[in-house]
């Protein structure tokens, strides 16, 4: 197995989790996400992974993750994830797929380094729908290093930008959660 896929799955799974733990009343609950709810958050995180099996298919992405992404999510979110990561494992089940070159806003990539890419995405999106939430947010140790190594070449790049927050300081002893956090602009 790569070590993306099996990053990535360990990423999607615990995000899964995470959606099963959140108690249903707190779905329309203000997140850490600028202007997003629980809700938000989980739609965003679903519709991208339907669009990364679209791209792994070469077809449109039936859905745009920035937009109203609550919609995505819908009445049960719970059941909107579940249906998302039917599609995504089978995507990606065959070890085949991981050497497909597809197109992606990054532009060229293999569905290999696609996933990876996501990692991060998923991972700080757990921790972010864990506080909306009010469920456990310790994220897992090696993803969250995987993530750091992946984001510290680019932090000044990602700082301030649509996607992240502006960095926060930490102190130099501070674990890596609560780093890869501040990096992107979140406080642990």
């Amino acid at each position: 197995m790569s070590a993306n896929r099996d990053r990535y799955l360990r990423a999607i799974a615990a995000f899964g989790a995470t959606v099963e733990a959140i108690d249903p009343s707190r779905w329309d609950a203000p997140s850490p996400c600028t202007e997003w709810t629980a809700r938000d958050l989980a739609g965003h995180v679903i519709a991208i992974q339907h669009s990364i099996v679209a791209t792994i298919i070469g077809e449109r992405s039936p859905m745009n993750p920035m937009k109203d992404p609550g919609r995505h999510a819908g009445t049960d979110p719970a059941a909107a994830w579940r249906a998302a990561l039917a599609a995504i494992v089978a995507a990606v089940g065959d070890d085949s797929v991981l050497e497909r070159v597809v197109t992606t806003w990054r532009g060229e990539v293999t569905v290999e380094k696609m996933l990876g890419y996501n990692v991060g995405d998923t991972t700080i999106h757990t921790w972010d729908l864990a506080r909306a939430g009010g469920v456990d947010d310790r994220l897992d140790p090696d993803l969250v290093q995987a993530v750091l190594e992946l984001y510290a070449p680019m932090a000044d790049v990602i700082a301030g930008t649509r996607m992240f927050g502006d960095q926060l300081e930490v102190p130099a002893a501070a674990d890596a959660q609560t780093r890869l956090l501040a990096m992107v602009g979140r406080r642990g």
